[in-house]
């Protein structure tokens, strides 16, 4: 392939790593090693049932199955050799919530359509199987378009540009939702899809699942945890923020003023920045209800919270 494309390609048999340019990295699928850049892509043959739990752990950009991938692959070398510059990665965000019902889902929505508002190529990434999708959230659940149990058992190459284009969206932002009964939560292979949309994306805004937070947080290049103000919140964010590990957190109150919590107990107690608050707004149910909610969060309280949110998660990453 790389012969007929013109491509020089160097491989590290010590590795089990080749690269047919130098945008381009191909990692054998039975390769148990380490030293793998994020955004390669994962080659391997048909029944290697092992590719997709190698594309995770390379934080891979795509998959690619032989032969039957054979004219994608030659493809993607094809176009590696004709790029002058090297291609940007787009960002993940994930936003969390410490606790249940505090905003998270909310919070992600405004999130992405800040980001979409700004001209980024915005994704909205729905992390959390049990929540009914965010498509309910947006009110776009009879729209046509990719979800999330789509890709169950996925197989061949993760094009990100071909996930692009399948993703429904909402006005300039582009979403990708779980359906109402969780379908296929254990077969789809999200790690690797969110690695291959960074191909596409320039932000991805993911809703995480408190419960897969351990494994998910690594998704992302920074996660704001949100925390209602109370002594609970608090505990539970800094337990959150421990279970992000290396990724950087920030912190963001939300709700209700119930025990007096300042932004600055938050920090102390989390050791992640407080970076804003989100003022409690009795109409946001009845927007999450008639799925307006996009349209509440530009409203200018929210609106600026969002914006210092949107802020120190690039600062952050």
């Amino acid at each position: 392939m790389c012969i007929g494309a013109g491509a020089p390609l160097t491989v590290a048999r010590e590795n089990g790593v080749a690269a047919a340019s130098s945008d381009l990295v191909l990692v054998d699928a039975d390769w148990r090693g380490d030293g793998v850049p994020p955004g390669c892509v994962v080659v391997a043959l048909a029944g290697n049932g092992d590719a997709w739990d190698a594309a995770a752990r390379f934080q891979a950009s795509a998959v690619v199955v032989l032969p039957h991938a054979a004219a994608w692959l030659a493809e993607l070398v094809s176009r590696s050799t004709r790029q002058t510059a090297e291609s940007s990665l787009g960002r993940v965000y994930g936003v969390v919530g410490a606790t249940g019902g505090v905003g998270a889902s909310t919070a992600a929505c405004w999130l992405a359509g800040h980001f979409a508002a700004q001209g980024a190529d915005t994704v909205l990434v729905d992390g959390d199987p049990l929540g009914t999708g965010l498509d309910l959230v947006l009110g776009e659940e009879t729209e046509d378009g990719l979800r999330w149990p789509e890709l169950h058992q996925f197989s061949g190459a993760v094009a990100a540009d071909q996930l692009w284009a399948a993703m429904p969206r909402v006005d300039a932002l582009r979403y990708l939702s779980w359906d109402r009964h969780a379908t296929h939560a254990d077969t789809v292979p999200a790690a690797t899809v969110v690695s291959a949309l960074r191909g596409a994306a320039a932000v991805q805004v993911v809703d995480l699942s408190r419960a897969g937070l351990a494994r998910q947080a690594p998704w992302c290049d920074a996660v704001v945890v949100l925390a209602p103000r109370t002594v609970r919140g608090v505990l539970a964010a800094e337990h959150a923020v421990l279970t992000c590990g290396a990724v950087p957190a920030v912190t963001v109150l939300a709700g209700l003023n119930v025990a007096d919590v300042e932004p600055r107990v938050l920090a102390e107690a989390t050791g992640a920045p407080c970076v804003a608050t989100l003022a409690f707004d009795s109409r946001v149910p009845q927007h999450l209800d008639d799925g307006s909610v996009l349209r509440r969060g530009r409203i200018s309280r929210h609106a600026k919270a969002v914006a210092r949110i949107a802020d120190a998660l690039e600062t952050a990453s």
